[in-house]
């Protein structure tokens, strides 16, 4: 019984691993590689990407820290993908397919701008945006539009952006820092500038394992 419990459970995990993978995720293309991984599970990677314009759903929060952003900002704009909203071409609410990843700006943290080392403490006087990408086949016009006020549909353009990529928990403020700086570096050795904040996306986020979670941190830099 213990094995077939185990074989179950192991078998949801695969199950559930599979279809995040499948979710839909923004288009780029690669067009640098910063950095390697050595093993197949741990370490880095960083590289140079060019993404394709894609929708958001956005909120901004303001006063709080990053962990407490990215709960607040996941629920609202959950409850508008999930159906808190108003179809424009029917009566009613319309269900939007979950996509990948779940994306964070940071745009003002000292701690995670700052180039000293990492502090422990956390700040509480943060301003994050927290978003979903909206499956492709939506327009700003046909997508429903949202209940809550503060959930905006925003038009992301095309951009360069340089990508930092591991394995772990939910990013903290203390590994965004930690993994900025690792970023910031590569940049620098490669003559390449950043530019605007620091966005953090965060792939695969129903598992409970750091292993099977994947997370980015992302600069934009001048496209060549």
């Amino acid at each position: 019984m213990h094995d077939l419990n185990l074989t179950l459970a192991i078998g949801h995990c695969l199950y559930f691993w599979w279809e995040v993978r499948k979710l839909e995720k923004p288009k780029y293309v690669v067009t640098r590689t910063l950095k390697t991984r050595q093993t197949p599970f741990f370490g880095t990677t960083a590289e140079i990407r060019s993404y394709a314009p894609f929708l958001t759903a956005e909120v901004t929060l303001e006063g709080c820290d990053m962990n407490m952003a990215m709960g607040s900002g996941f629920r609202q704009v959950a409850g508008f993908i999930f159906g808190k909203n108003k179809a424009v071409d029917r009566e009613g609410a319309e269900k939007v397919s979950m996509t990948s990843p779940v994306a964070m700006e940071v745009v003002h943290n000292e701690k995670i701008g700052m180039t000293a080392p990492v502090m422990s403490q956390q700040d509480g006087g943060g301003v994050y945006k927290v978003a979903f990408t909206m499956p492709s086949k939506y327009t700003k016009d046909t997508l429903p539009r949202p209940d809550n006020p503060n959930v905006k549909i925003i038009e992301v353009p095309s951009r360069t952006m340089a990508v930092l990529t591991w394995n772990g928990g939910v990013p903290r403020e203390e590994t965004t820092a930690s993994k900025t700086q690792e970023l910031r570096a590569l940049l620098a050795a490669a003559g390449v500038k950043s530019t605007g904040s620091v966005h953090v996306w965060a792939f695969l986020v129903s598992f409970r394992l750091p292993i099977q979670r994947i997370n980015e941190i992302l600069l934009e830099v001048e496209s060549k």
